[in-house]
């Protein structure tokens, strides 16, 4: 048991105590008085009616009725755990961070654009399980966690200049799926992305033992099927066989997939990047030495968004103004989101049986008369 309000507790401890001592002056000031009133036959024969006994079990029922009472207030609290309902989706939210990212065709670029849009998209998707993802050749990602600010902090700490050079369209949906399928994790082919790590260990120091979790940590994952989705937001990249390949198996294991292009149609140049992921002034050349333009590749765009099952799927995000992430999120919620139950621990009250008994006894105690019913009080 523990207690919410511990100093109350020390309180509800000393007030037998001090009633105690209330009783005890109260007898001794009212022996003094007696005694000055005169002889005592007469005044014993006066105040025959008076009961010693009722008086200390007035003064019993007093103490411990005061100590319930303010026990209670310390609120006295059990471990428990409460099931908890949630119809939700699991979403991996993939960002490109590769080098055309970096193109101001956009204001102030296609990557802070999208960094922009998928931190809304997120604030405003509550009971979703959220995986981020950030690619260019290779993907990094979280795992799916119901922390929005963990998975919107995500997108920003990584860049262009933390993964390798590309836009690999195929490894960023391979990973996405493993993500939101591990029941099937040999079947889909996800061992390059490895496991669980150590991730999710304790620092030193940090204790294993399950009530010394915080109240509101899940202590039972999801029982039931959630709906599953991968939103990736980019400008465009090879969406070839293998890309194709790997949206359809990701329609085919129930997952929807949402892209959202950035940039223009004119397209900007491509720069070279610093250590940071900042563009530099150095445009970047291909092989044959001409310089690298990029532009948003609605056309390939779409052929992703088909392969997921639907071509409206598609969104372009604006190119100027604010970010409305509206109409995706009203695409996510067309999703089947299922129904997720999980069983969180928390701290129950369980104050009100002993307000009751404090709140009954001094009751009894009010009821108790301190005088005896005598129908001759002054005879001996």
């Amino acid at each position: 048991m523990t207690f919410a309000t511990w100093p109350v507790l020390w309180v509800a401890m000393l007030c037998p105590f001090a009633v105690a001592g209330l009783y005890l002056y109260d007898r001794w000031r009212r022996g003094q008085l007696v005694r000055y009133l005169g002889e005592l036959p007469v005044i014993g024969r006066v105040i025959g009616s008076a009961s010693p006994g009722r008086r200390l079990a007035k003064t019993i029922l007093a103490g411990l009725g005061l100590a319930l009472v303010v026990f209670a207030l310390a609120r006295p609290q059990i471990a428990g755990t409460r099931r908890v309902e949630l119809r939700g989706l699991d979403l991996v939210v993939a960002v490109d961070v590769s080098k055309s990212m970096r193109v101001d065709d956009v204001v102030p670029d296609r990557l802070e654009r999208a960094r922009e849009l998928a931190g809304k998209l997120i604030a405003k998707l509550p009971g979703d399980r959220i995986g981020p993802v950030v690619f260019a050749g290779a993907a990094a990602h979280f795992p799916l966690t119901e922390d929005r600010d963990v998975a919107a902090h995500f997108f920003g700490d990584l860049g262009p200049a933390d993964l390798p050079p590309g836009s690999n369209l195929a490894e960023v949906f391979r990973v996405a799926r493993c993500m939101l399928r591990p029941d099937l994790y040999d079947d889909l082919g996800c061992a390059k992305i490895g496991r669980r790590g150590h991730g999710g260990d304790p620092m030193p120091g940090e204790s294993l033992d399950p009530k010394d979790k915080p109240s509101d940590e899940v202590v039972q994952a999801p029982q039931t099927e959630r709906g599953k989705a991968i939103a990736i937001f980019t400008d465009g990249g090879d969406a070839d066989a293998d890309a194709l390949r790997e949206v359809a198996t990701a329609r085919e294991l129930g997952i929807a997939v949402f892209v959202v292009g950035f940039g223009t149609p004119a397209g900007g140049v491509v720069h070279e990047i610093d250590e940071d992921g900042k563009a530099t002034a150095q445009v970047k050349h291909a092989r044959d030495g001409q310089v690298v333009v990029s532009k948003r590749d609605d056309a390939g765009m779409k052929a992703l968004a088909a392969a997921g099952g639907d071509e409206d799927r598609y969104f372009v995000a604006p190119e100027r103004g604010e970010l409305d992430p509206a109409p995706i999120v009203a695409a996510l919620h067309e999703v089947d989101r299922g129904l997720a139950t999980k069983r969180v621990a928390e701290q129950r009250d369980i104050y009100q049986p002993f307000l009751f008994a404090g709140f009954m006894l001094l009751v009894i105690e009010v009821a108790i008369a301190t005088r005896r019913r005598r129908r001759f009080p002054e005879e001996p």
